[in-house]
């Protein structure tokens, strides 16, 4: 939720640092811009993702060249806008010899005089390309602050009678937490947190908006050393949201890890330092989301806690 956060609101400080630049500095600063876009790897797989998608040859640029008619085209949704504005930008650099040194000095675009070039390029290039980034930020960022709410809600809450549920069952005990997430989605305004629907990999344990042409990919795991769940419940989980990802040409696929044992598991993942721990992966985003359901004494009264380092390299391991 955070760095989701943290990432719009540096998109749009770089929006206003081109809006500020002087007609010297102005290249200078786009140049850095797309730097940033290309050196984080959201934003990196984004683009990617839409540049795989919709593929503009090199004739389409030059016949447009002749006509300087750039912003006369109509794109089926904000993906291929995207890819369009960012190999729009692509195509522009690689005719300048000096790069991106002085471009509105250099290129005409079809659109007000050379001198009102820079204008030109934030509001037809930049600012799409942002409000796409921002779309797909912000339906991550609602689904991400859902389930920490979820998180905080159980934790503080709920824990009590949900373990007692657990504890008092003899078998699907995966069952009875998945009603509890899907409840609490419901009453959150995901309209059809459905259970179990079936894809060619199997099935996920919660797709909400089933009908729609976005829905929500949530795999539930238990550690509980009592009934041998361990480590290897979290890795076959995100086995299973790769899959589930990948059936549902989704961006995002979240694993709720519900913990019993009186362990901390540390995620340390090199594209997260926040809540929650975010692996990308082929160009689209796993979110890991552990609640601590450990319920044998008071937090004063807890003692030594076993903790457990989870990385990279053990999540992929025989993935």
């Amino acid at each position: 939720m955070y760095y989701n956060h943290n990432l719009r609101a540096d998109l749009q400080e770089w929006k206003s640092r081109l809006t500020r630049a002087d007609y010297n500095q102005f290249g200078t600063q786009l140049k850095f811009f797309f730097e940033f876009l290309e050196k984080n790897k959201l934003i990196s797989s984004l683009l990617m993702e839409a540049n795989n998608k919709y593929k503009f040859e090199v004739l389409y640029f030059e016949n447009l060249d002749r006509t300087e008619r750039y912003f006369d085209s109509e794109f089926q949704n904000s993906v291929e806008q995207t890819a369009y504005c960012y190999q729009l930008m692509q195509h522009i650099i690689s005719k300048l010899k000096q790069g991106f040194h002085l471009i509105n000095q250099n290129v005409y675009l079809g659109t007000g005089d050379y001198d009102d070039q820079s204008s030109v390029i934030i509001d037809n290039i930049i600012t799409p390309m942002i409000y796409y980034f921002h779309d797909v930020l912000d339906k991550s960022n609602s689904t991400t602050y859902l389930l920490e709410k979820y998180k905080k809600r159980v934790e503080w809450f709920t824990k009590s009678s949900l373990v007692e549920k657990y504890e008092t069952a003899t078998k699907n005990y995966e069952d009875i937490l998945e009603e509890d997430l899907r409840l609490f989605l419901f009453d959150q305004g995901i309209d059809y947190p459905f259970s179990t629907p079936k894809s060619a990999s199997g099935r996920a344990d919660i797709i909400g908006a089933i009908d729609t042409e976005d829905p929500l990919i949530v795999e539930i795991k238990i550690l509980d050393k009592d009934k041998k769940y361990g480590l290897e419940r979290i890795k076959s989980g995100l086995n299973q949201i790769l899959k589930y990802t990948n059936d549902y040409n989704k961006n995002d696929g979240y694993l709720v890890i519900y913990n019993f044992d009186k362990i901390h598991y540390d995620f340390k993942l090199k594209d997260s330092n926040s809540f929650p721990p975010m692996l990308i992966l082929n160009n689209k985003s796993y979110y890991f989301i552990i609640i601590d359901m450990y319920n044998k004494s008071s937090a004063s009264k807890l003692g030594q806690i076993e903790k457990i380092e989870i990385t990279e390299t053990i999540l992929l391991n025989n993935i």
